[in-house]
């Protein structure tokens, strides 16, 4: 396959079978380099990872469940090394190129499943989302992305970041396929349709106004009730954010702390700063950080019983330019972790989709109770005009 925006792994092709009849049947698969595929190295963004992968003897069971519904693989994607950021740079492979605006970042980890789809060489991006993801390369390249409700998934065979974070997730060009894609991996029908939309005002205050103002006036042609609310919790989005770092950095480093003790250097080092930053960690900052994490995951699941959805912004300011400075990187990864942290903390779905003719980054969230996966993308599709 002719690849010009770097989406793909340089692997050697091999034969990976599919049903020839089922619900996905037609459909391309670009799968994640972080999945094992029968007949594919596992490399996970780093070279060191790849010469000690060897030729994979059995494929994920995700991914089987995806090929015995009829996708068909087209290949492996370029990952953000150790899937450890959301820009979609990567030292040893090369960064994908956003087909949307090639000046512009594509967004990691999940970048060359994003970038593979964004630019027709695949009509499913199976990925991961951990802090973010899915749902920011879905953002950047105008597609739909779905963090499932944490654990839903079958996650062997998958190479860990977080793992209290960590689920796989999916972007397509449009609704349809992401529904076929949800009924393909089990997830249950919407028996109940949303009673309520609910707007967080301190959320939609982070963005530019005129995208805020759009986006609500979206919403509220939904036909169905709006309330507004000025917290969706008690506590500050920048605590919260304080919060799933904590975490996410101590659980990093436990899943790479062999890959860093032997081989250091084959880390790119702003990839290594942040594994350090979670070695250093001293016991009671994590349990802290568990504290909050739990009395939010319960403040959560109060305000969305009887099927309320959160609608939120999916991206809290533009995403850089890819021959940006590292500071840049890091203050939109700072921005943007403030909004994405909350599936992350909480273990709740969450449903990102382009809004046409939206100002700016003009991607839509709706974020609801665990196991509601279907209900946000029927909301999407049948009030919200989506996709």
């Amino acid at each position: 396959m002719r690849d010009p925006w770097n989406a793909f792994m340089p692997y050697l092709d091999a034969d990976v079978g599919s049903a020839a009849i089922g619900p996905l049947s037609g459909l391309r698969l670009a799968v994640k380099d972080l999945f094992d595929v029968a007949g594919y190295p596992t490399a996970a963004g780093n070279a060191a990872v790849l010469a000690a992968s060897g030729i994979k003897t059995s494929t994920a069971p995700l991914v089987q469940t995806l090929l015995d519904a009829g996708a068909c693989f087209v290949g492996k994607t370029n990952t953000d090394e150790l899937a450890y950021s959301l820009i979609g740079g990567n030292i040893h492979f090369g960064m994908p190129i956003n087909p949307r605006d090639p000046h512009l970042v594509p967004g990691g980890s999940s970048s060359g499943s994003a970038v593979a789809v964004a630019a027709g060489l695949a009509d499913i991006g199976l990925g991961t989302d951990t802090s973010g993801s899915i749902r920011l390369p879905a953002a950047v390249n105008g597609l739909i992305g779905w963090r499932p409700t944490h654990g839903s998934l079958d996650n062997r065979a998958l190479r860990p970041l977080a793992p209290s974070f960590d689920v796989p997730g999916f972007m397509t060009r449009s609704l349809e396929p992401m529904a076929a894609v949800m009924s393909a991996v089990g997830m249950p029908a919407a028996n109940d349709q949303p009673s309520s939309i609910l707007i967080p005002k301190d959320i939609f205050a982070t963005i530019d106004d005129a995208v805020a103002d759009e986006m609500i006036a979206r919403l509220r042609s939904a036909g169905m009730p709006i309330r507004m609310t000025n917290a969706i919790a008690s506590f500050s989005l920048a605590d919260l954010a304080l919060t799933f770092i904590t975490i996410l950095q101590r659980e990093a480093w436990e899943s790479n702390r062999t890959l860093f003790e032997r081989s250091p250097e084959a880390i790119a080092p702003d990839i290594a700063a942040r594994l350090l930053s979670g070695s250093h960690l001293v016991d009671e900052e994590v349990r802290e950080a568990g504290r909050i994490r739990k009395l939010f995951s319960a403040e959560i699941d109060r305000l969305l019983r009887e099927n309320v959805v959160v609608a939120l912004p999916t991206l809290a300011t533009s995403p850089p330019r890819r021959d940006a400075e590292p500071e840049s990187f890091a203050a939109f990864r700072s921005a943007c972790i403030k909004l994405l942290c909350l599936s992350g903390l909480s273990g709740c779905p969450q449903l990102a989709f382009p809004i046409v003719n939206c100002a700016g980054s003009g991607s839509l969230s709706l974020f609801g109770a665990r196991g509601a996966d279907r209900m946000l993308i029927d909301l999407a599709r049948r009030r919200l005009g989506a996709g």
